[in-house]
């Protein structure tokens, strides 16, 4: 099983972490809540967002996104 994190803002918008254009996901659910401490206790993300550990399932880990990337840079 894998896991990745997300962030939820109250209008329903999604974050996905992405490294080259690949979601970031973890082996295990400790080694996803090591990096979720990491990006809660750096303030990486806006207050705005809830964060939270996801199961990845095969349609997602398969999908690739290059407007997504694009998009958090703007």
């Amino acid at each position: 099983m894998k896991y990745r994190i997300i962030g939820i803002e109250t209008h329903q918008i999604v974050l996905e972490f992405r490294k080259n254009n690949k979601e970031i996901t973890f082996d295990t659910y400790e080694e996803a809540e090591k990096y979720l401490n990491k990006i809660i206790q750096e303030a990486i993300i806006p207050s705005k967002y809830t964060l939270k550990i996801t199961e990845v399932n095969k349609e997602s880990a398969s999908q690739d996104s290059p407007d997504l990337e694009q998009m958090s840079h703007s």
